[in-house]
């Protein structure tokens, strides 16, 4: 099995925390879509033998499109690829992008099953301060028409470490979460990056960021709240009820392979890692001239997929497996990784048997710890 992503690069407003490339004027939409159809088309040979079983719509904003080009997207998938069996197709968008007269069309003539809405706060302050569209009573509205409209498979992204948050409002931001009864919750920690506006505003003393206690805070609380509720923890940002993991990020972390379509998309064969050029303009360009310059794409190294396979099972509750080590990697990883456990013997920072999984109240500060794991 395998998954599919296509990665379709539209937004109406930068939002402070984006990145800039995934931008496009909508006025260029036609061309767009008519260079993802063709990449499409000239990908499709070399993933005929896969069988996908999630399709993904992200990256920017799809829903700003009108469901009749979802539509063409979705017709030349099925025609091109093995998509019969696909259990989970999932959609992001934005709350101002939900309408119902849009749900109830997505719903009625498209194959979407699942709906990811960036939410990302229901405090006006904190969307006023991270620059979204969308009001917290939009936020909601758009939720439960989402659910009106026959979407019962909801998740929707919320950020904690967000300057100026109080206890109160990550608790009123959680209880309207569990007061809407949806099945997943993304959570992620605001991040500062140095070409965005915060990064400016950090490198000039403009912006305070959230010190490390207070994000650790919030994330226990998060934990412990979501646990009470009856939420797994099955990956370090990510909660559900049983049932309803997100299949499709699941297979990232798995490792299972998946096709990435469109500008910045990246895909993995299980060898070969690839990605998309990020500039819409050069992608749609290169595509037309059927030149194969809108992409490069590594040979992935044994050393490179066991670090791989580190890096993204060891954010998740299942952890590193002995045996899948030894079969897909070879004893002497085995016994690095065996070695590595050794130094954290009496730390409490890891859970240890037949797999290695990080403790769950480390999972926030895990990155040296994913790094003494890799393979060099």
């Amino acid at each position: 099995m395998a998954g599919f992503y296509l990665h379709i690069p539209f937004c109406r407003k930068v939002c402070y925390y984006c990145d800039f490339h995934f931008v496009a004027s909508l006025k260029h939409k036609d061309s767009l879509i008519k260079a993802i159809c063709e990449e499409l088309t000239l990908r499709s040979n070399n993933w005929n033998s896969f069988c996908f079983d999630t399709v993904y719509f992200g990256g920017g904003t799809p829903t700003v499109l009108p469901v009749d080009d979802l539509s063409l997207l979705i017709k030349t998938i099925y025609e091109l690829y093995h998509v019969d069996k696909v259990n989970e197709f999932t959609i992001e968008a934005n709350p101002d992008d939900l309408s119902r007269s849009y749900l109830k069309e997505l719903k009625q003539n498209t194959p979407v099953n699942r709906i990811s809405i960036g939410v990302q706060s229901f405090i006006d302050r904190d969307l006023a301060l991270l620059n979204r569209r969308h009001n917290a009573a939009l936020a909601v509205e758009s939720i439960k028409a989402a659910k009106d409209s026959g979407f019962e498979n909801i998740t929707i992204d919320l950020m904690y470490g967000i300057p100026g948050m109080t206890p109160d409002d990550w608790k009123r931001n959680l209880d309207t979460f569990l007061g809407l009864g949806l099945p997943h919750l993304s959570a992620y920690h605001l991040s500062i990056e140095p070409k965005t506006v915060f990064g400016v505003w950090k490198k000039k003393g403009k912006f305070n960021v959230v010190d490390e206690e207070t994000s650790q805070e919030q994330y226990q609380y998060l934990i412990k709240t979501l646990s009470d509720a009856g939420y797994e923890h099955y990956e370090i940002s990510n909660f559900s009820l049983k049932g309803h993991h997100s299949k499709h990020n699941t297979s990232y972390w798995k490792n299972i392979p998946y096709i990435g379509i469109g500008p910045s998309a990246h895909s993995y064969d299980g060898k070969t890692r690839r990605w998309n050029l990020s500039n819409n303009t050069l992608y749609t360009k290169l595509i037309e001239q059927d030149d194969s310059g809108f992409f490069e794409e590594e040979v992935l190294t044994i050393d490179d997929r066991f670090n791989d396979y580190i890096l993204t099972s060891l954010r998740t509750s299942w952890g590193i497996h002995f045996e899948i080590i030894v079969k897909e990697y070879g004893q002497k990883y085995l016994e690095h990784v065996l070695r590595t456990a050794k130094k954290y013997s009496s730390s409490q920072l890891l859970q240890s048997d037949n797999a290695i999984r990080i403790n769950e109240k480390a999972w926030l500060v895990s990155d040296s710890i994913l790094a003494d794991f890799m393979y060099t």
